[in-house]
């Protein structure tokens, strides 16, 4: 293998190495990723974050459900960039599909982190990895350790409350996640700033780091002011207090958090609060494009009822076409759209059917075809 065109530094104090590290040996402090040779190249033809492979540490494999790429749209009027429409419904998929693109190990052992979990999950399914993943009993959802457990993972139990493993503070997640500001440049939208959920303060770092490189790279490259939120009250994110990029502090109340998860949940959202805040500020201020993203979208039924619309859908696929959940609905002409994509879910999550994305000229596109045996 030729050699890596990327050390690592560390964020806090900037101790340099060769050597895969997560986290400083001299501070403690997060490292990342630097490039000493660095080109801006794009696949046009691959519907995924992949498409930015060149400017992503190099793999031996790719494992990826198609996440990324996508869109950005007016939601009563404020520009939104959906990271609901990741495969699992939040934008960790972007890191889950790099971290196991990059570690080779049949077997990757983590500890349970909500979202992170689920998501690092699917793509350990996808890429036929054991998964163990630790649980503190009284820090998890009962049902994300349903679906986990279905998804092949194993889990154990311990009242020791640290994270161990693959954790998602990880200069991988950043490169994963950086991909976000990619796909803002690439689409160009009239909008000067960037509104980020702040939690941990990964995703906004990550696209910080993003905006950085392109800063670097491309001559047309129009800089944002980069605003993280976080809700009233609570700590600032720990890798913000000393990020040497620009990054505005930005708070709303739980109550605007709230009425903004009401009024989105009005367009078929399904956020958290964290995930409402960065639409409360863009809407309090009136510009910019808001990141959001949701709860994970898989629930897996324990019980699959057979009905009509379900036996419909198989028939159709016995020509073994590909179609988009719209193309269905249109060719059976007697259900609703919701039911057809509900229904689409279930399906996908038995195993009945497969999906994958595809470009359609310029639009990503999701297709379900029926699976082989």
């Amino acid at each position: 293998m030729k050699d890596k065109n990327y050390k690592f530094k560390c964020i806090k104090c900037g101790y340099e190495t060769e050597e895969e590290l997560t986290f400083c040996p001299k501070c403690k402090g997060l490292m990342q990723i630097v490039y000493t040779d660095f080109k801006w190249s794009i696949d046009s033809n691959t519907p995924s974050i992949w498409r930015y492979k060149s400017m992503l540490p190099e793999t031996q494999k790719v494992v990826t459900l198609n996440e990324g790429l996508t869109p950005i749209k007016r939601i009563n009027g404020i520009l939104s960039k959906l990271e609901t429409n990741n495969p699992t419904g939040v934008y960790t998929d972007r890191a889950s599909s790099l971290l196991l693109s990059v570690f080779n190990n049949k077997t990757i052992e983590t500890s349970y982190e909500e979202d992170f979990t689920i998501s690092l999950s699917h793509y350990a399914k996808k890429a036929g990895i054991k998964l163990k993943v630790e649980v503190v009993p009284d820090q998890a959802d009962p049902q994300d350790l349903i679906v986990i457990n279905k998804l092949g993972s194993e889990i154990s139990f311990s009242d020791k409350n640290y994270k161990y493993g693959l954790v998602y503070e990880n200069p991988y997640t950043i490169e994963g996640l950086k991909t976000i500001s990619y796909e803002i440049y690439e689409t160009k939208p009239k909008a000067d700033k960037i509104y980020v959920p702040a939690q941990s303060g990964i995703l906004v770092y990550a696209i910080a780091k993003g905006f950085q490189e392109l800063k670097e790279l491309r001559n047309d490259f129009k800089d944002y002011e980069i605003i993280a939120v976080k809700l009233r009250y609570t700590d600032l994110p720990e890798i913000l207090k000393y990020s040497k990029y620009k990054i505005k502090i930005s708070e709303v109340s739980s109550k605007e958090a709230l009425e903004s998860i009401i009024e989105l949940s009005k367009k078929g959202l399904n956020l958290k609060p964290l995930a409402s805040v960065a639409y409360s500020m863009a809407k309090i201020e009136g510009d910019g494009i808001a990141i959001i993203t949701g709860k994970r979208r898989f629930y897996l039924s324990e019980t699959v009822k057979i009905t009509k619309l379900r036996r419909d859908i198989m028939n159709l696929f016995s020509d073994n076409r590909k179609r988009t959940a719209y193309e269905i609905w249109n060719d059976l002409g007697k259900y609703s759209l919701k039911g057809i994509y509900k229904s689409l879910v279930m399906m996908v999550n038995n195993g009945e059917l497969c999906e994958d994305f595809m470009l359609r000229g310029q639009r990503k596109i999701k297709v379900y075809w029926k699976c082989n045996d």
